[in-house]
């Protein structure tokens, strides 16, 4: 078995024990347990419960970023917004972790970040070189759209609107900051 079939067959767990247990309530020896592997193991991929439940967004928005089909952050945002409609039921329990280690928080901070890199680096994890630096006004409004976009995210998977994904998405990339707009995942 190679390393990135422990990796996934972990995460796999932890989705499985997230929809049938309260996220506070699982730990690290269930779910290495429900993977079959060590805690060893669990360790050698991942810091904590936390870090997979991280992994597993990260995941998504970085496969959906690397898609053809996504230039703009509206886009994304369809994407997103879909992928929540088809998981609500993996999610919702996510969001009712609370403080620095929420489910929240790390989409407020991965959503800003990500966005910087792509606007500083043109690369969501960033690169060696730097195409622009942002300005403090710019991260400024970067910081207030990913916390709007992360509470309007939480909201979503607990069902308060009642928009489709594609009205959801088209909303969300009217209120962007003007430098994210366009074709921002463009190919050359």
């Amino acid at each position: 078995m190679s390393h990135k079939d422990n990796r996934e067959i972990i995460l796999e767990a932890f989705n499985e024990l997230s929809t049938k247990s309260d996220f506070e309530s699982i730990t690290v020896f269930q779910i290495a347990r429900k993977a079959g592997v060590s805690r060893a193991t669990f360790y050698r991929w991942f810091k904590d419960k936390y870090d997979v439940m991280n992994y597993n967004y990260s995941s998504l928005v970085d496969g959906y970023m690397n898609s053809p089909d996504v230039t703009t952050m509206e886009d994304l945002f369809v994407l997103l917004l879909e992928a929540a409609e088809r998981n609500r039921e993996k999610m919702v329990p996510l969001f009712k972790s609370e403080g620095v280690n929420s489910f929240y928080s790390f989409i407020r901070n991965y959503s800003f970040t990500a966005a910087k890199n792509i606007y500083e680096y043109g690369d969501v994890h960033g690169g060696d070189t730097k195409r622009k630096v942002m300005s403090e006004q710019e991260a400024l409004q970067l910081r207030i759209f990913a916390s709007g976009a992360a509470s309007f995210y939480k909201d979503w998977i607990h069902g308060s609107y009642t928009l489709s994904a594609k009205e959801a998405a088209k909303a969300m990339a009217e209120i962007l900051p003007s430098y994210l707009k366009g074709d921002i995942f463009a190919r050359g």
